[in-house]
């Protein structure tokens, strides 16, 4: 398996988010894709992000605390955003498709470049 990111799209968390909500415009960027790219900041941002979704779905307003209670007493309808994501995901693996990006020393720093340059928070450069 070639697992260079060369050529390889790198997909944000909002990108897979749409994806899985069902946007037609994210859908064909991600199916018409040959590679894509992660890394654990994205995962960490779409996970949470579907955990809320879920949560918000279920409870109605969103609750940062609450939505955590609800995690911590194991509801299944919201864990269930960890579930779609790794399905997501391995699907892409089993596909060929997928590349884990490290975080190294070098991405800080060129992420850190790229915020300062183009005013971006963290997650995003």
């Amino acid at each position: 398996m070639n697992t260079s990111p060369s050529e390889a799209i790198f997909l944000d968390s909002s990108a897979i988010l749409h994806y899985l909500t069902g946007d037609p415009q994210a859908r064909g960027i991600i199916e018409g894709a040959r590679r894509l790219a992660v890394n654990s900041i994205v995962y960490s941002e779409v996970a949470f992000n579907l955990l809320k979704l879920l949560y918000t779905n279920k409870y109605g307003q969103y609750k940062f605390y609450s939505m955590k209670s609800k995690i911590a007493m194991l509801d299944r309808d919201i864990l269930e955003g960890y579930t779609i994501l790794q399905d997501f995901l391995g699907e892409l693996h089993r596909e060929n498709k997928l590349v884990y990006l490290p975080i190294t020393l070098e991405v800080v720093r060129e992420a850190s470049n790229i915020a300062t340059k183009y005013g971006l928070l963290p997650n995003d450069a």
